[in-house]
This record gives structure tokens, C-alpha cells and sequence, in this order.
């Protein structure tokens, strides 16, 4: 069964945000809600289509998607046979809401359709016995975590009598259409991550009041040297301490879960006070204006944030594998506090297999895509070393289950691969090289697959050279195509400031940077004129020179998730990599009148002039970045396996290569137009004095320079000028602050 058409039960927040998402992977939606107005019968479904359909703040990757999207009611919408292939519920967690809603939609929904509930707090058998044993089969948990445009993880919970079939189907739904990474969950309290999450996040709070730990040391112990995005308390008051604090109740009716959840002080009484997190502006903390202010436990007022002095948190850097075995080893205050909330998240979430999900890499899973983990409990129990944390555990006295007991070896045998796809090295049939630093190239059976190796998947010297080197083994030997790609969560951010600076610094000055801009520009040449396809895969941000690369690549697959912007204004610079070149020739070369061409050009330069980051592949494609050859896939999972597919379907073809193409300027009357439009910009303090006269020299380039409208130019006539000024601007003092404030902060100067 196909699933092109769902209606949403729902039009609140999450309701809203399920029907965005639910549009963005091109699927017909209709949103629908009580009525408390019968004079505007539509009114919470019309607040829940405006939110999504917003121009200013729309929550659509392309406004052209909006005819995707239709509103109404409960009570008009709900009366004659529906169409919709899945119903999604997201209404208040109120069970007879849900038993009222889920009658109506019995008598309409067809025979095959599946019924899902988002609920992330009732029992779906509890909300499934609304309907027939029949329709109980079709029906499952679906509960996706907020934003569920951004957060990876789904869980999907069968009732009793959900058919296996339907399981395997929304699973698919989940992850093809959606892009979701997909939990198989028990129905159990608060599924898979909310039980592991609250259960870690109550276990620290109660340990920290025992042990007189403040809020500032357990946020600094419980976050990123653990690999937890932040700590606990500032967890609690980004989700809500109410939120918390009802999960937490809920997990301790179930008796046996009681030794598992002892009820910290101060949670309750902030909740009682109103102090419910960000949404109620205070919680364990307050912003006042620049500063932030932490809760007194005692007196419940606010008070200053107070840099924490523990002993233990000057020997933890930014390598959990270390962090881990330094806490292991550790007799401070502080060492004990995490081995013991690390101890007690490795019991418990052993306790939950099979009880909360069959697999233990599923608890992992739900940790990393749910929760932002950096490696779930598992992972982490390997890490710090499985015999020796086992052995510590059964000291201690803690009881483990009997299948962690009769382990002997890690829980994971190699390398983790938590995502749902076949591991690239089991793709491979050859090795051609593998260079630290660099660059991996291997056979596919007749592609070839070009990997990032480089810090960070930088763009450097030596990638450039692998890539040249690449595409002559492509072209002159037997095989049929190759597919670019980069592990992690960026595609690429841009060339290596690290290595330019210390370049510069090394008095290496304007020959070693035109030596790296040379070697850059033939590999994208190269790449761009191959004369076998390539692709490249592409997910996250590619910025800089990642997003050079993407446009000289003949085909791209991107995940929707992309975010591709030319931002090297930001480090004093001007795109070096063939970028300006190549968006001077799609907006020369379209088949329309100068007017528009001239329109585009402008929004072109004042969106690299002012470091305008595309924010998903839809909008890189209107503004060129992408083209409507290039593919954009939901799951950013399988970018590698779909560019195969289209990258050995081009080579069984007759593949036709791009050649070079001559195209007219616009000349030095866009020019001046162009430095009029930035000239305001700058009045209106939208880019700075050094901005704008970076922005006219991108301008300059993209108009070739000073030369009469109508002359002809090429790409490599605007590659020398591209060049040129980027070797100048790298002498430049204000260009040399730029890049030694970003690489120092990781933010960029507007000097």
C-alpha cells in the first residue's frame, strides 16, 4: 500500500508540526480539529494551517506545497468515507478525547488505512479498545519527538493485536518518506527514550540533593563531557519541568519501576510555583538580559550563576573516550557523582531489554535520534570497557539481567552503525586507497566511491589533489561513475582555516594561497567537466567551499536537510572555488529576458554578501544552488545508496558530459546597480564598511570585471578573477582579524 494522502487529528502545536512534515515529504494533508466556534467551525484548524503556511516563518520547504494542504473540522470532515491512507491523532492527552475521536474515525477511514496516535503518555492499548478488534490491527503508537522536522526519532508501538504487517509498513512510511529513524517500542510508560531520558535526568536530580551538588556542577558534569547536548537542569527547563515531572509520576505507578524513581525536592516545588522552564520564562534558571540567573534551592529566588570549582572537571576534555575513563578512575566528589549516574543509567536501561524494546541498540537509538546523544548507554558502556564497568556494577552489589551476565564481550562486535542502511564497507568490493587526512577511495563493483577523510571534512590541498587524481582513474580506466560523499553531520563546511592561517602566518603569503586556489579550482573543473557521471551526496551544512563543490558536481543527491549558503564573507574572504563562476553562468545561461536575469543576479550577490545560508535543498534550488536535475531524498541515511543508484543508471546510459560554456555579462551597469542595492544595505546596517567592499568585489566578479554589458565571458574567465581578489584579500588586515576571531570563537567579526 502506497501512502501519499493523511489526515491530521489535531491542528496544536505537535498536530501542526506533524502536518508540515507530513507536506514537506510531498504527501496530501488534511488538518483538522474540534469546533469551538459554530460560527467558525474551521477556527483551531485554520490557527494550526496559518502556522504552517506562514510566509514570514512558514514551516514549508517550498511555498508551492501549501496546494498540498487542506483544513476543516471534526464534525463536517468526519462524516462520509475518507481516502486518506494514515490517520496521524494529536489531540490533548486525554483519553476519552482520543476514544471520541477515534469513533468518528472508525466509520469513515478505508479498509487498508493505518491509525496512528502521537501520544507519548497513554497506553496505546488503552486507546485502542475505542475500536474494533478488527481496526485494532491498523492501529499503532506513532510518536514522533518536538520539532519532528528535526528530531530523527520516531517509535512505533503496537497494541496487543497490531498486525505485523502494518508495523512493517509505517516503519518503511517512517523512514523512506519521512526520513526518520524508526524504534520498535513496548507499550510500556513513556516508551523507549522519555523512560531512559527521565529515568537519568530524576536519577541526577535526587543524587544531586543528597551529594549538595549544585544545579551549576551537575549541568557542568551531566553534558557535553558526556556527550549530552546540556546538563540536566537545562534540560528540564527546555522540555518542562511540568512535562518531566508528569512522566515521572507516571513511571512511578508502575511498582516495578519504584526502586528505579525517588522523587527529588526541588522539581515539585518549582512546579507548584509556576517555574516550568523556558516557556514560563524561569525554572532552575532565569535570563535577565544578558545574564543568567540560577535558582536557589532554600529560598527559591534567583540569584547569580556561580562558575563551578570541582576538581575532576579540569581533567575532562572534549574525548568522551578519555572523560569516561578518567570518571572511571576517579575518587573526587565530582568522579563518584558521574560513575554513579552513569552506573545507574547502564542498569537501568539494561533492565528495559526486552521490557521496553526486543534490542539493546534500539535503547541506543532512541538516545542518540531523541535525545541528541552523542553515544547511547550501550555504546557508552563499551567505551568506558565492558568486563571492568560488568565486574564494578556486580561489586557494588547492583543486580544486572541475566542476558548482560552471561555476556563476556562487548554489546557491539565492531564499529556502531545505529542507522537503518547497509554499512558502506559492505558495499564495497576494493580498496584503491585509503589516506589518513585525505581521502578514501574504493570500488563499488565498477564505481568508484570518493570519501572526505580531511579534519572535519575540510576542503584542503591534498583532497583537492585526491580528487584529480580520482577522476583520471574514473576516466581512464573501466569504470562507469563515481559518487562523492563525507561521513558525519556535515557534508562540508569549507576550506581548512587552520591550514591558511598557518600559512599566512608562516610568511608563505600570496604564492602558497594561490597555490591552494589553483589546485582547487582544477579539481572542481575536472569534476564539473568528467566525462563519466558523478554524483555527490550530500547532507547538513555544506558551506563555503562544500557548497563549491556541490555546484560544480554534475549531479547531486541532498538530503531536504541540506543547508548550502556561500558564507566566506564572514572570514574577510570571497567564494575561491569556482562558486561565483559557476552561479554567474545559471543565471546567464536561463531561457528568459534580462529583467529577470538581472533579478536573480541581485539576489545572488546580496545573498553571498551577506553569508545567507539556504535552509533546506528546496530553497537552495530556487536560489541555484541546487538544479532541478539534482535529486532531494527525505532520509539523509541512504544519500550514499541512492547516489549509486542514479550515479550507475547515468553510466549505463549514454551519458553526455558538460562542456564549457561562453555566456554574456550583465557589465558595469549591474555593477553599479549592484553597489547601489548593498550601498543601502550597508545604511541600514545589514552588512558592515568591510562587508560592503567585500560584497562589491563579488559583484565585480560575477560582472566580469570592468566590461561593457553583452561581452562574452566564460567560467574560467571569472575563476582568475575570482583568484585574484582572494589572494589579495588575504593580505588584508581586516580579512587576517576575520579569520583568527573565527577560528579563537567560532563566530564570525563584523569589523
Amino acid at each position: 500500500m502506497s501512502i501519499r494522502k493523511a489526515t491530521v487529528l489535531g491542528a496544536g502545536v505537535m498536530g501542526s508540526q506533524i502536518a508540515a512534515l507530513l507536506v514537506n515529504a510531498g504527501m496530501k494533508v488534511e488538518l483538522l480539529d474540534v469546533v469551538i466556534d459554530k460560527d467558525d467551525p474551521n477556527k483551531l484548524a485554520k490557527q494550526g494551517y496559518d502556522s504552517i503556511v506562514n510566509p514570514k516563518k512558514s514551516q514549508l520547504y517550498d511555498q508551492t506545497f501549501v496546494e498540498n494542504i487542506t483544513y476543516g473540522n471534526f464534525d463536517d470532515n468526519l462524516t462520509e468515507s475518507s481516502d486518506a491512507d494514515i490517520f496521524i491523532e494529536a489531540v490533548k492527552e486525554e483519553i476519552s478525547i482520543k476514544h471520541d475521536i477515534w469513533k468518528k474515525v472508525a466509520k469513515v477511514a478505508k479498509d487498508h488505512a493505518i491509525l496512528a496516535t502521537n501520544t507519548s503518555g497513554i497506553p496505546i492499548n488503552a486507546i485502542s479498545k475505542a475500536l474494533s478488534k478488527d481496526l485494532q490491527k491498523r492501529f499503532i503508537g506513532l510518536h514522533f519527538f518536538n520539532p519532528p522536522r528535526y528530531m530523527k526519532l520516531v517509535e512505533i508501538i503496537p497494541n496487543m493485536n497490531s498486525s505485523e504487517d502494518v508495523v512493517q509498513k509505517a516503519k518503511l512510511f517512517a523512514e523512506d518518506t519521512l526520513g526518520k529513524g524508526v524504534v520498535v517500542a513496548k507499550d510500556v510508560p513513556a516508551f523507549v527514550a522519555n523512560r531512559t531520558g527521565i529515568h537519568t535526568l530524576n536519577d541526577i536530580m535526587y543524587r544531586a540533593e543528597q551529594d549538595g551538588l549544585s544545579i551549576n556542577e551537575v549541568d557542568a558534569l551531566t553534558g557535553k563531557v558526556i556527550g549530552r547536548p546540556m546538563g540536566t537542569y537545562q534540560l528540564s527547563d527546555l522540555v518542562g519541568n511540568d512535562i518531566g515531572q508528569f512522566v515521572i509520576k507516571g513511571l512511578q505507578q508502575d511498582k516495578s519501576e519504584s526502586d528505579f524513581f525517588k522523587t527529588p525536592e526541588l522539581l515539585p516545588k518549582l512546579v507548584e510555583k509556576g517555574a516550568l522552564g523556558r516557556k514560563a520564562k524561569h525554572g532552575f534558571y532565569k535570563k535577565e538580559g544578558k545574564n543568567i540567573l540560577v535558582v536557589n534551592p532554600e529560598t527559591l529566588e534567583y540569584k547569580k550563576s556561580e562558575k563551578p570549582q570541582l576538581e575532576i572537571l579540569e581533567q575532562l576534555q572534549k574525548s568522551i573516550t578519555k572523560n569516561l575513563d578518567v570518571i572511571f578512575e576517579s575518587d573526587t566528589k565530582g568522579g563518584k557523582f558521574l560513575w554513579e549516574t552513569l552506573r545507574n543509567m547502564f542498569i537501568y536501561a539494561a533492565h528495559n531489554v526486552p521490557k521496553a524494546t526486543d534490542e539493546f541498540i534500539d535503547i541506543d537509538r532512541a538516545m542518540v535520534w531523541g535525545f541528541n546523544w552523542r553515544k547511547g548507554p550501550f555504546e557508552l558502556w563499551d567505551t568506558m570497557g565492558f568486563e571492568r564497568v560488568k565486574d564494578r556494577i556486580i561489586e557494588e552489589g547492583y543486580d544486572l539481567p541475566e542476558w548482560v551476565k552471561e555476556k563476556s564481550d562487548n554489546f557491539y562486535d565492531e564499529d556502531v552503525l545505529l542507522e537503518n542502511v547497509t554499512p558502506i564497507e559492505e558495499l564495497e568490493t576494493g580498496v584503491v586507497w585509503d589516506r589518513d587526512n585525505s581521502s578514501k577511495l574504493s570500488e563499488v563493483n565498477k564505481q568508484l566511491l570518493f570519501k572526505f577523510q580531511t579534519p572535519k571534512n575540510t576542503i584542503t590541498p591534498e583532497f583537492s589533489t585526491d580528487l584529480i587524481e580520482a577522476i583520471d582513474k574514473l576516466e581512464n580506466e573501466e569504470y562507469t561513475s563515481m559518487v562523492i560523499y563525507s561521513d558525519g553531520a556535515n557534508f562540508s563546511v569549507g576550506a581548512n582555516l587552520m591550514m591558511i592561517k598557518f600559512g599566512l602566518d608562516s610568511g608563505a603569503g600570496s604564492e602558497f594561497v594561490e597555490g591552494i586556489v589553483k589546485e582547487l579550482h582544477e579539481a572542481v573543473n575536472r569534476l564539473r567537466y568528467s566525462t563519466k557521471p558523478i554524483v555527490t551526496a550530500a547532507s547538513g551544512r555544506a558551506l563555503g567551499g562544500g557548497a563549491e563543490l556541490l555546484l560544480a558536481s554534475p549531479y547531486v543527491v541532498a538530503a531536504a536537510e541540506t543547508y548550502i549558503g556561500l558564507v566566506e564573507v564572514g572570514v574577510g574572504l570571497i567564494p575561491g572555488g569556482g562558486g561565483l563562476a559557476e552561479l554567474t553562468e545559471r543565471v546567464m545561461t536561463q531561457d528568459t529576458i534580462k529583467a529577470n536575469k538581472v533579478k536573480k543576479m541581485s539576489d545572488v550577490v546580496k545573498n553571498i554578501a551577506s553569508a545567507h545560508v539556504n535552509m533546506n535543498a528546496y530553497e537552495a534550488r530556487r536560489n541555484l544552488f541546487l538544479r532541478d536535475t539534482d535529486t532531494i531524498i527525505a532520509n539523509a541515511d541512504k544519500r550514499v545508496e541512492v547516489a549509486l543508484e542514479k550515479a550507475k543508471f547515468l553510466g549505463s546510459i549514454n551519458y553526455i558530459p558538460k562542456s564549457p560554456q561562453k555566456f554574456q555579462t550583465l557589465g558595469r551597469d549591474f555593477k553599479a546597480l549592484a553597489q547601489g542595492q548593498l550601498e543601502a544595505m550597508r545604511v541600514g546596517n545589514f552588512i558592515s564598511d568591510y562587508d560592503f567592499k567585500l560584497a562589491v568585489h563579488i559583484a565585480n566578479i560575477m560582472t566580469g570585471g570592468d566590461l561593457p554589458e553583452g561581452a562574452y565571458i566564460n567560467q574560467a574567465f571569472i575563476q582568475r578573477l575570482e583568484r585574484e581578489t582572494f589572494v589579495a584579500l588575504t593580505e588584508e588586515e581586516k580579512t587576517q582579524d576575520r579569520i583568527t576571531h573565527m577560528l579563537e570563537t567560532k563566530k564570525p567579526l563584523r569589523n
